[in-house]
């Protein structure tokens, strides 16, 4: 049975997570073998319920501020993994999270990131922006149509109020076989648009548009069933 000390620990992680509720964010880490995991109860408030996983937690009471390992994120489908963490504002409504190394963003239907780094901004607890940083990092997303946009960048910009992916720095993204890749390109998960803007410092932005197959097989047939003659009309 867990200590006194030890369920203190775990209730005051749990409240934080709360500002983390009805938005993205789970992070989890590399399969590895997890020493002495600190486990949270799942924790029940209007916005669902959360769980997750550490191999190690140091908490500041006085300062709101906490460093974990090894933790794993879960609400409902949406999971946030990295090898390290740091929080400040632990227990309030604003706040932020600085994750380091293979950090992973599941959050379905608004797709997925990867990242060497992310930080995660808290506002009237609930996440307001994600922002990851990589060489590059990564954004993979499939519309319920099935199509498959992806694309990666130095910075990634995850607005979470607007729905919208902004991807800054060497930033490539397709949409099926279309590619843009710029100085900067934001993408609106909700309706599906692009929009590449360059610096105005020589940088271009380049468009490559597949060619689609068409469905018109030639010319309608003329009065008789046969096509009409070259050159000339029916």
């Amino acid at each position: 049975m867990p200590s006194s000390r030890s369920r203190i620990r775990t209730w005051l992680l749990g409240s934080a997570l709360c500002s983390l509720a009805g938005s993205v964010l789970a992070v989890s880490a590399p399969g590895t073998a997890q020493a002495t995991p600190a486990r949270a109860k799942p924790l029940f408030n209007a916005h669902g319920t959360y769980t997750f996983d550490a191999a190690s937690s140091e908490i500041d009471y006085k300062s709101h501020t906490g460093t974990f390992h090894k933790i794993t994120i879960q609400q409902g489908k949406i999971t946030v993994v990295a090898d390290r963490a740091r929080a400040s504002g632990l227990g309030r409504p604003d706040g932020q999270w600085t994750l380091q190394g293979n950090v992973q963003v599941h959050a379905p239907p608004h797709g997925s990131l990867t990242s060497d780094q992310a930080v995660v901004e808290i506002g009237n607890s609930r996440i307001a922006r994600v922002t990851v940083t990589g060489a590059p990092a990564q954004f993979r997303q499939q519309s319920a149509q099935g199509r498959i946009t992806q694309g990666h960048a130095n910075q990634i910009i995850y607005n979470v109020t607007a729905g919208t992916v902004r991807l800054s720095h060497q930033a490539w993204v397709a949409v099926g076989r279309d590619e843009f890749s710029g100085p900067s390109i934001l993408y609106n998960i909700i309706e599906e648009r692009i929009l590449a803007t360059s610096s105005g410092s020589g940088e271009r932005v380049h468009i490559t548009i597949a060619p689609r197959k068409s469905s018109h097989r030639g010319p309608p047939p003329g009065p008789s069933g046969t096509a009409p003659p070259a050159g000339r009309s029916s």
